[in-house]
């Protein structure tokens, strides 16, 4: 097993240590499905979407995003923040392990996290309100893909930098919810002003939601929001691999 093996490895075994934060990404998506789900007017036909139901294809959207928030602006931050306060970043540093491998094996861990919380939250919604699964599964897959590795970096780049995990849930929690607002999921970010509408798609969770509430009503997601998503994802993992904080 090479070196990033190994690092996953560890880190995925922290992560089941605690299994608090695995249930609650596993079981937040169904919640919030259920509580949607039992809105009757989510399930009725809107001229807004098209004639669709909003709980066919905005809500799903929307559950998926949130869920990614979570794990990516509040977990992770805290999971590296912890690690920096407990002195294990700093016995890593006197290591061989570059603060690269280890970003990217927080990545790797979270997003296999993301992958099982969206898997189940499909079949869930399936048969439990009878949500039509993606409409276009090949754009979900790669938005869904890009979507996670632009939140995930992002969460990193807070991570890499913060000093204690407080500081880190409260800049997780300050960069989250204006990001989610801007990217609709409150209001549709058609029903927002003008300018706030062409920010929010422009955010890195404006084009998540853009690209993975097109691919679910079987559209190919957009290809400016799939290439903001990469330039994104990019540009936080690099940022947060050069400024990352040892101690």
């Amino acid at each position: 097993m090479n070196a990033l093996g190994k690092m996953t490895f560890t880190e995925t075994k922290l992560m089941l240590r605690d299994p608090a934060t695995a249930v609650m990404t596993l079981a937040f998506p169904l919640f919030l499905m259920t509580i949607f789900g039992i809105i009757p007017g989510f399930r009725q036909p809107y001229d807004g979407f098209g004639g669709a139901a909003v709980i066919d294809t905005f809500i799903p959207g929307v559950t998926v995003l949130v869920v990614l928030a979570v794990l990516g602006l509040s977990i992770m931050p805290v999971y590296l923040a912890t690690y920096r306060e407990r002195g294990v970043l700093r016995r890593l540093a006197a290591s061989p392990v570059s603060p690269t491998l280890l970003l990217v094996a927080q990545i790797i861990v979270n997003v296999l996290l993301a992958i099982a919380a969206v898997v189940l939250l499909i079949v869930f919604a399936r048969f439990a309100f009878g949500v039509k699964p993606p409409g276009n599964p090949a754009g979900f897959v790669l938005a869904f893909v890009l979507s996670t590795t632009t939140v995930l970096s992002l969460g990193l780049l807070i991570g890499a930098v913060v000093k204690s995990s407080k500081s880190a849930t409260a800049i997780g929690l300050a960069v989250m919810f204006p990001l989610l607002f801007l990217a609709g999921v409150w209001t549709p970010v058609e029903l927002l002003p003008g300018p706030l509408s062409a920010i929010g798609t422009a955010t890195p969770m404006g084009a998540a939601l853009q690209a993975i509430r097109d691919s679910w009503s079987g559209d190919f997601p957009p290809a400016l929001q799939l290439g903001l998503m990469a330039a994104y994802t990019v540009v936080f993992s690099a940022i947060a691999a050069r400024t990352f904080r040892w101690e």
